[in-house]
Parts: structure tokens; C-alpha cells; sequence
């Protein structure tokens, strides 16, 4: 009985009276598509035909637990189990039964190398292979362990292959994320060392009882005067410190487990090796070292070496001791406040003036002192002087008056400046008080503007310089100056004509000799100035080689006077402008280009509009004459007509329409893109909804629009000839292969504004097609079968695309088209 069902199975036929057994049965989900699907579009042919040997591979692989799919015959047609949806993504169901080549292009240049070998028998494998894949719309590294093997058909030649796939994408980028790790780990561990090396401070580790060295960076070996210690006891490596009580401090933390921090603590070192001992000073934490068990194990000492700030700072002590002993003996009147306002120094001249001011106690506390400004109006206590040094401001030579407790008022002239250490830190201000001559005030003054002059000299944002006498000696530069013209020049002490001869033959030299002889100053804007900015290769004196360049500087010469108005010298005070004078001079040329540009854009695009207005005008004229010919033959012959010359007339009337509509589309076209309108705030849901109201559709056609389709700026009349036109084609090609015509309007925000789809469920666009139908004139169909110019589309695309939108197809045969569309938000111009 078994050979016998097998023979009939073999054969095709089922016995005589028993129920057909069904075609691959079970396989889960994927065998109920397969059951499913019309395999006659395929290559493989009707499911009921296939081949024993095909039908055996495709039960192995629905029946497997691993991911397999099986490519069969030469277009390699896809047939996978369950499993490997996974891997298809967005591409199953529509993978079923596609070539491997269509379905996967993002692969197929690695893929097609290898097919051939396996249909030459060989089996292909791979571990760990990087794919670029797309299941998904976007292409994605995938990380794959798979192999090729060959399936052989019923003639024992190979029919198609199998391929096993095992997606290790998260294995491979989880191992490289750990080998990163482990490479970061490595990394930091010599960082740190480098660090530790490298470190501005002092540090060592004594381990043990007997304190022994492990470890000494070398600032630590350069404190203590150079010596090895690694590997010796603090008392051989260091002997002289021992009796100075560091080996208790250093067993007190190994016993405690509680650091030791000292400062400005003092050290005597034998730094030379030769029993000297000096002193030295140092900052340092003798800090505990815990191993895994809590235990200390060794001591860590981080010091830095503090002689010279100790040494400083005692010097400071000193030179405080001396001021506070000169300032007390000078005539002027001194007093200093720390950063809280409270009064640290007065000297005598104070008190003479300020009798009342105590040490400790702030200038708000002398109740008994009154400031006023020289109208007699009182200060506010947040405007005196000292309290606007506290915030910063420098407050040089001000006068005001001080009004002492019995009345008696004296007006002096005093500075009040902001103090700051070596780090900007505040220290508090400084007050002096003047009652000296006029003579030594103005020497005062003077000093104190000479300097103020000096710094915003030295910072000034131009190219500064002074020269002397008449062949005009560079006596002072500026870094911006010394900049321009090369900061490798020598210029303090030459003349001009030294120092810069490239300037010769330039007019600078001779417009400087005119301002010193005349006394005019002389004011250029925007000279061009040909100047070597490099060393020359000269030694620094510039010459004729080097980098010699063009710039353009906004400049005056400023003659400088004596007392006694005798000119001595000249001010070169310079701007460049180099950048400016060039960037203007582009954008002219520009200017100049984009309106000779625009104007003879304006002039094309008229004359085109007024050729299209023409051609159509011309073009029509005549097809209303053949259209009312013939409407008056037909209504002089009348019942005359037969009904082959009835048809005639019909189609000859039909050819004019066409023609008409030819004419309104190539003028449409010509137009798109050209013609603009003001953005208005459009529904485009209720854009939509107007579109089919317009087409009158048949019942059996429906347009489904997506619900709350977006409100924005746009120009509504492109934008309803866009929906127009493609709702349109999507309704008349679809009607030509079924009655049920459904179209559905859908749309999905983008980065700067939306994009739209129109998708049908027509007889759909073959790739090779995708392109070519956004051209003029181009159609799928007969124009006798779908009536058509074949110019909607190429206006869409031109009208999007002049929006700075896009336009694109996505469509296989069978399965319906969607037309998307890119557009932009627009700018409402609000009078």
C-alpha cells in the first residue's frame, strides 16, 4: 500500500475515491502564504507543478527552527520559513516569491559572486560577515554567520540554493563594545601612570613596617637632592629626617589609618650629598593606603615644595614691617582696607585728616566723618570712593571734600584702587589722600595718565607706532603693529625707510615727510599697502623676498608735538581692513553678476511667456476650425452619415479635444514653477476633499484621505494642481484593470515641512518605468485606451521640485503605486 501512494504521489494523482492530500502542509505561518500565493506569476510556476525535489527543499526549510530561506531556478526566486522574517523586516510578505536580487539590491554586489560557486556545487560559508541591509527602508550594517549550500533538483543538477542565516549583529557589537572598554581601561591605567609621573607634586609610597620606598616619581627624587630610594628603608634612603620625627608621623598613620596633613612644614634635606643640610619647606598629606581587607598597607606622601613661597612670604612680612614704617613717615595720607572694607593701615597723614578712623572698623562706622563732592552734595554710601574700588573700579585723583567731626571741611585729592594678588583674588583697596602742591599734583597726574596711556597703547585693537625726528626712527610698536609687518622685524632704533623698504616707491615714505614738515595730519582710507609680513629670509629686515602681500588699511599720521609746538615726531595709528575692502569688492562683482543674471532671467522668462500665450493662441485656432467643421458636416448630412462616417467624426473629434488638452498641458508646463503666489495658511485635508469633489468620481471609485491632514503656509493653487493631478491618474489608470478603484491620501511630517502620498490599488509601475514616466509626453498606456497627454506628472514634479520639494515613486507590477511628494513650509509676509 505504500509504494502504491507513493507511485500516485509520485505521478500526480491521487487514488481512485481518496481526498487529494494538500501541498506542504504545516509550516506555520509562512506555509499558509505559500499555500496562499499565486506562484504562476513567478518563474517557479504553479505551486501544484512544482518539482518532488522543490517541494522536499521548501518542507526542510518551513519544518526548520534555524532562519533558511531557498533561492530556486536562475532568478533565484525567494521561498523562506518563519524564522527569517525576522531578517526580512518591512520586505515580508512581499518578499515571498520576489528575486533575491529585487528584493535585497543593497547586497546584491556582495552576492553575486558568490551564487555562481554554489550552483557550481560548492558550499559557501561564512562567520561574522558585515552585510549592508535594508529591511527596514534604510540601509543598516547586519553582522551574519550563514551558509550557501546547493539544493539539487529532480535531474540531480543544482536547481537552487540554501541559505542558513543567523543574525550575531548585537554578539559582534557587544564584543566591540567590550574591546573599546577593556582598550579605554588599558588606556586610562597609563594615563594614569603618565599622570602620576608627570605630576607637579611630590609623591612616594612606604610600604611596611620597616617604611621601605615602592614607589618615587621623579619630583620626589628631585626634592630630596636626586637620590635612588625605590627599594630602601626610609632610614637608609633618607637618615637625616628620621631624627626630625617623620618616621613617627609615618607610623602613627600606618597604626591610626587616619592621614597626617601639614603646611609650610619645614624639612632639612641633605639635597647636595655632602652633609649640608638646608631648609626646606613643603606642603604634605601622609595619606593611608587600604587594601581589599581593609588593612593599611603602606603610606602614600604627596608634597609640595613651598621654600620660595615661604621665603616670599617672610620677605613680604618684611617689606610690610618697612612699608607700614615708610608709609608712617610720608606726607601723604595712606590707608589700606582688606576685602570686607575693614581699615587695616592708617598712617599719621590719615589721621590728620580722617581723625576718627580706627583699625578694624569700616568707613560706614566713622559716623563722626562726613565725604561730599565738590557741590557740596552728600556721597551715597555705596558711591565713595573706597566703596567703588571694592567693586572693582579704579578711582585715580578724584577730589571731594571731607568734613571733620567739629565742622572744619577740607577738599582733598585722593586715589582709591582695587588691590588683587598674583592670581586676580581680591586683597582689598588702597586709599591715598593728597595734600600736596599743585606742581606734584600735576607730576601725579601726568605719571598716572603715562601709564593709564602705556597699557591702552600696548592693547589697543589697531596698528600703532610712534617714529622721531625727521627721517622718521621707530621709537615705540605696538604687538599688533610688530604683527603686520612681521614679528620677526627689528624696528625699535631704524628708520622707516630701514625698516620697511618695501614701502618704496609706495607714497607712504613722502606722505610722512609732508605731515612732519607741514604739521597736517594726514587721514587715508582703504590705501592698498604691499608689505612683507614674513622674516624675508633676511634676518628679520624685510627685503624683496619673504611673504609679501596686499592689504588695505584705514590709517592716520598724527604729527606729535613739544611744549612748545615744535613737531618731533609722528603717530601711525592704522586700521586693516584687508578682509572688509575684499569681501566688499566680491559682493560688488556678485551684485553686479546676480543682476545682469536676474535681468536676463526676466528677460527669458517673458519672452517664453509670451511665446507659450502665442503658440497656444496660434495652435488652437486652427483646431477650432476642424472642430466646428466637423460639427457642421454633421449636422448638413444628418441622417446621411453612416455609421462607420458617424464613428469617424467621432474620433476626428476626440483627436481635437486631445490636441486642445496637448496645447493646455505643454502651456501648464512651461508655466510650473514660474509662476508664484503669496503663501496662505491652507487645510490640506479640506484641499483635498475640494480635489475629489472636483473629478466627480464614479461610485465604484473611493479616495480615502488620512484624518487631521496638516494646516500650513503654502501657495494653495500648485498645491491643489499637484493633489489634482495625481488623484486624477491614480483613479484613471487604476480603472482600466478593475472597477473597484481605491485611492488613499496620506501624509507624514518631515524636517522643514510635510510629505505626501497618493497610493492606489492599481495594476502598479515596473521599476524600469519609476524614471522615465516624470518625463513630458511620457505614458504607460495607449492613448486610445487611457485618455492622456502623458504632461501631468512632469508638471507635478516641476511644480514640487520648483518649491524646493521632491517628487518619487514606489511601485511593483500587481501591487498598486504611491506617489510621494516633498513640500516646504512657506513664510507669511504679515503687512
Amino acid at each position: 500500500m505504500t509504494d502504491v501512494g507513493n507511485r500516485h504521489e509520485r505521478s500526480g494523482a491521487a487514488p481512485t475515491g481518496a481526498p487529494r492530500p494538500s501541498l506542504l502542509p504545516g509550516g506555520g505561518q509562512l506555509g499558509e502564504l505559500i499555500r496562499a500565493k499565486d506562484w504562476s506569476r513567478t518563474s517557479v510556476g504553479p505551486l501544484a507543478e512544482w518539482s518532488p525535489s522543490l517541494r522536499t527543499a521548501v518542507s526542510v526549510a518551513l519544518y526548520s527552527e534555524f532562519p533558511m530561506i531557498l533561492l530556486w531556478g536562475p532568478d533565484l526566486v525567494q521561498i523562506y520559513n518563519d524564522s527569517y522574517t525576522m531578517l526580512m523586516g518591512a520586505k515580508h510578505p512581499a518578499g515571498l516569491g520576489q528575486p533575491t536580487r529585487e528584493c535585497w539590491p543593497e547586497a546584491w554586489h556582495i552576492n553575486e559572486t558568490i551564487y555562481p560557486r554554489v550552483f557550481a556545487g560548492e558550499t559557501v560559508s561564512f562567520r561574522e560577515a558585515k552585510y549592508p541591509l535594508a529591511p527596514h527602508g534604510v540601509i543598516e550594517d547586519f553582522y551574519l554567520t550563514l551558509s550557501y549550500s546547493p539544493v539539487l533538483d529532480d535531474e540531480g543538477r543544482v536547481g537552487g540554493i540554501f541559505v542558513t542565516v543567523f543574525d550575531v549583529t548585537s554578539e559582534v557589537r557587544t564584543r566591540e563594545e567590550r574591546d573599546r572598554a577593556l582598550a579605554e581601561v588599558r588606556g586610562q591605567r597609563e594615563r594614569l601612570y603618565e599622570i602620576f609621573r608627570q605630576a607637579p607634586a611630590a609623591i612616594a609610597v612606604l610600604e611596611g613596617p620597616d617604611r621601605v620606598f615602592t614607589v618615587a616619581n621623579p619630583r620626589y627624587r628631585t626634592l630630596v637632592g636626586g637620590r635612588d630610594v625605590i627599594g630602601k628603608p626610609l632610614t637608609e634612603a633618607l637618615p637625616e629626617v628620621v631624627e626630625q620625627g617623620f618616621a613617627e608621623l609615618i607610623d602613627n598613620v600606618m597604626s591610626t589609618g587616619e592621614p597626617f596633613i601639614a603646611n609650610d612644614a619645614v624639612v632639612r634635606l641633605d639635597r647636595q650629598g655632602d652633609g649640608t643640610l638646608e631648609d626646606v619647606y613643603v606642603d604634605f598629606v601622609y595619606q593611608p593606603m587600604v587594601d581589599g581587607a581593609g588593612r593599611v598597607f603602606a603610606v602614600m606622601a604627596h608634597a609640595v615644595e613651598t621654600t620660595a613661597h615661604v621665603t616670599a612670604r617672610r620677605q613680604v612680612e618684611r617689606l610690610a614691617v618697612e612699608r607700614e614704617a615708610m608709609l608712617s613717615q610720608i606726607a601723604d595720607a595712606v590707608v589700606t582696607m582688606n576685602p570686607n572694607g575693614q581699615i587695616a593701615f592708617v598712617n599719621g597723614a590719615a589721621l590728620a585728616i580722617y581723625p576718627t578712623l580706627a583699625v578694624g572698623k569700616t568707613f560706614r562706622e566713622q559716623e563722626q566723618i562726613e565725604l561730599l563732592r565738590l557741590d557740596g552734595t552728600r556721597y551715597d554710601p555705596d558711591q565713595v570712593p573706597t566703596a567703588r574700588a571694592r567693586r572693582g573700579e579704579r578711582v585715580m585723583d578724584e577730589e571731594w571734600i571731607v568734613r571733620q567731626p567739629r565742622g572744619r571741611e577740607l577738599r582733598v585729592q585722593g586715589s582709591a584702587v582695587p588691590v588683587s594678588g598674583p592670581d586676580g583674588e581680591s586683597l582689598g583697596v588702597v586709599l591715598t589722600v593728597r595734600d600736596v602742591t599743585e606742581a606734584r599734583q600735576l607730576q601725579q597726574a601726568a605719571e598716572l595718565e603715562r601709564n593709564r596711556l602705556v597699557e591702552v597703547f600696548q592693547q589697543a585693537p589697531a596698528v600703532i607706532a610712534v617714529t622721531h625726528g625727521p627721517d622718521h626712527v621707530f621709537t615705540t610698536t605696538n604687538p599688533l603693529f610688530d604683527q603686520v609687518v612681521g614679528a620677526n622685524r627689528s624696528l625699535r632704533g631704524r628708520t622707516i625707510r630701514e625698516a620697511l623698504p618695501e614701502l618704496e616707491g609706495q607714497g607712504f615714505f613722502e606722505l610722512l615727510d609732508q605731515v612732519y614738515a607741514t604739521g597736517e595730519p594726514f587721514v587715508g582710507n582703504e590705501l592698498l599697502a604691499r608689505i612683507n609680513r614674513g622674516d624675508g629670509g633676511d634676518g628679520g629686515d624685510g627685503g624683496d623676498g619673504g611673504d609679501v602681500r596686499d592689504g588695505y588699511f584705514n590709517f592716520v599720521y598724527q604729527p606729535l608735538r613739544t611744549a612748545g609746538g615744535r613737531v618731533e615726531g609722528i603717530m601711525i595709528h592704522a586700521v586693516e581692513v584687508t578682509d572688509q575692502v575684499l569681501a566688499r569688492k566680491d559682493v560688488e562683482r556678485k551684485a553686479e553678476e546676480l543682476v545682469r543674471l536676474t535681468h536676463a532671467l526676466e528677460q527669458s522668462n517673458a519672452e517664453l511667456d509670451q511665446f507659450a500665450y502665442v503658440a497656444s493662441h496660434d495652435l488652437k485656432a486652427p483646431l477650432r476650425g476642424i472642430a466646428n467643421l466637423t460639427q457642421w458636416i454633421q449636422e448638413d448630412l444628418a441622417e446621411a452619415l453612416t455609421e462607420e462616417s458617424a464613428g469617424h467624426m467621432q474620433l476626428l473629434q476626440g483627436r481635437v479635444q486631445r490636441m486642445e488638452a496637448l496645447i493646455d498641458g505643454i502651456l501648464a508646463y512651461s508655466r510650473a514653477g514660474r509662476v508664484r503666489a503669496e503663501p496662505e495658511m491652507v487645510d490640506t485635508g479640506a484641499l483635498v476633499r475640494d480635489v475629489v469633489e472636483l473629478l466627480a468620481l464614479e461610485p465604484a471609485a473611493t479616495v480615502q484621505v488620512q484624518d487631521e491632514m496638516p494646516t500650513f503656509a503654502a501657495e494653495r493653487v500648485p498645491l491643489q494642481q499637484v493633489f489634482l493631478n495625481l488623484i486624477s491618474n491614480a483613479v484613471k489608470y487604476t480603472r482600466v484593470t478593475r472597477p473597484d478603484v481605491r485611492v488613499q491620501v496620506g501624509w507624514e511630517a518631515a524636517r522643514d515641512g510635510y510629505v505626501f502620498h497618493v497610493t492606489d490599488n492599481g495594476p502598479g509601475i515596473a521599476p524600469e518605468f519609476h524614471e522615465r514616466i516624470w518625463g513630458i509626453f511620457q505614458t504607460l498606456e495607449a492613448r486610445d485606451k487611457v485618455e492622456g497627454t502623458g504632461i501631468g506628472l512632469s508638471v507635478v514634479k516641476k511644480m514640487v521640485e520648483s518649491r524646493g520639494g521632491r517628487a518619487w515613486l514606489e511601485s511593483t507590477p500587481g501591487a498598486g503605486a504611491t506617489f510621494f511628494f516633498s513640500w516646504p513650509r512657506a513664510t507669511l509676509l504679515i503687512a
